[in-house]
């Protein structure tokens, strides 16, 4: 099997073989990760949830394939912080003797997710969302 060296895609100067790009070319194009490994590895569909498992460590693997992605599909950092602006903003309306506009917390701490899940990746290994964003949530029965 022949290995090719590739820059700044493996992490800790591994090397990445034919089926690796070929899983990283499907990745770029579809984002999902276990239809991408089965493609490229040839797995049956009945073998789906190994395929899931195997997908996510070859994930880990390849250094930046989410920014791939992203770029790929037309994602830079100007789009997503405008589209994170608006869903910081968001607001629903109720129609309750007349139509009022309250704020859409789902959506808002949603963005705040998604942004804390991009950007942190992996600094943020065991932190909590309360602590990272200063958002705390109380449940109360």
């Amino acid at each position: 099997m022949d290995l090719l060296p590739q820059n700044k895609l493996a992490k800790d100067e591994e090397y990445l073989d034919k089926k690796e790009l070929v899983f990283i070319n499907e990745y770029v194009q579809t984002g999902n990760a276990t239809q991408s490994y089965i493609k490229a590895y040839r797995v049956p569909q009945s073998r789906y949830h190994s395929a899931t498992v195997l997908a996510s460590r070859l994930k880990q693997k390849i250094h930046g394939l989410d920014k791939l992605y992203y770029e790929n599909a037309g994602l830079n950092a100007r789009t997503l912080s405008t589209v994170f602006k608006q869903a910081l903003k968001a607001e629903k309306q109720v129609i309750y003797r007349g139509i009022h506009d309250y704020p859409d917390h789902n959506t808002r701490l949603r963005a705040v997710e998604v942004y804390d899940k991009l950007v942190n990746k992996d600094e943020n290994k065991g932190n909590s969302l309360s602590v990272i964003t200063g958002l705390q949530i109380t449940i109360q029965k």
